[in-house]
């Protein structure tokens, strides 16, 4: 059922770009998750493109499971690259 619906959310935030706040609570809880189901609170956090979420991706980078240490990886990516466009728009 947790599977499910971190998919589902994770899907929805490939879509649309959800809300720092709205997910929150998956932020707070990040460390609770098992490495499958960390798999997807990482991407619904990079997803949100706030920098917010980066602290939280960012502790994963040390994660002892591989593939957490691999997304966690990407979803740093996504959020430094949403910071350098937003500073991009806002110089221009």
């Amino acid at each position: 059922m947790r599977e499910a619906a971190l998919h589902a959310t994770c899907t929805a935030a490939t879509h649309y770009e959800l809300p720092y706040g709205v997910v929150e609570p998956l932020a707070v809880a990040a460390d609770d998750f098992e490495p499958l189901l960390l798999d997807y609170v990482l991407g619904i956090l990079g997803a949100t493109h706030d920098l917010a979420a980066l602290p939280v991706v960012e502790r994963f980078l040390r994660h002892p499971h591989p593939e957490v240490r691999r997304v966690a990886a990407e979803e740093v990516k996504e959020l430094r690259w949403s910071r350098e466009s937003a500073r991009g728009e806002a110089a221009r």
